[in-house]
């Protein structure tokens, strides 16, 4: 689940880390499910608070993680992301990985377009937010005609 979500994401492990707050080995390890010891691989199943933070950023769903018996991690996932919840920041290092996650996010939306196309649309919420100004102008004008201030 974790590979799959992580493969169409199109971030790198690096990307995942910085988001996460995790190191790049953990980020490795909950991927390949595989930890190397005195040079035996054994099988390491992600803490839940790690695969949470994995699961927040790659987007993954608390269902998907209820459906791989993960109960508590598909918990813990619900109360960090339910937009009722409103919870401070436990620590520096989640603050920075929450500020890196959305800074990967922004990469990877702005990765989409063109110089040329960002430019176009600055442009056009420019004159769209002038054109606003100008109604809300004409707006307070008309108000003022109607109003008893003036004379009909």
């Amino acid at each position: 689940m974790l590979r799959n979500a992580y493969k169409k994401s199109g971030l790198t492990v690096a990307d995942l880390a910085s988001a996460t707050g995790l190191s790049v080995g953990t980020v490795n390890i909950a991927m390949s499910g595989i930890r190397y010891r005195d040079g035996k691989a054994k099988v390491a199943i992600p803490a839940d608070r790690t695969l949470v933070k994995l699961a927040s950023v790659l987007r993954i769903q608390p269902e998907a993680l209820r459906a791989h018996d993960r109960q508590r991690a598909a918990e813990l996932l619900a109360e960090a992301t339910d937009p009722s919840a409103v919870s401070p920041i436990a620590s520096d290092l989640d603050a920075q990985a929450v500020a890196a996650g959305r800074s990967a996010l922004a990469r990877q939306v702005l990765a989409l377009f063109a110089a040329e196309e960002l430019r176009a649309e600055l442009e056009r919420r420019g004159r769209a937010e002038h054109d606003a100004i100008d109604r809300e102008a004409w707006d307070d004008v008309a108000d003022t005609l109607r109003s008893d201030q003036w004379p009909v």
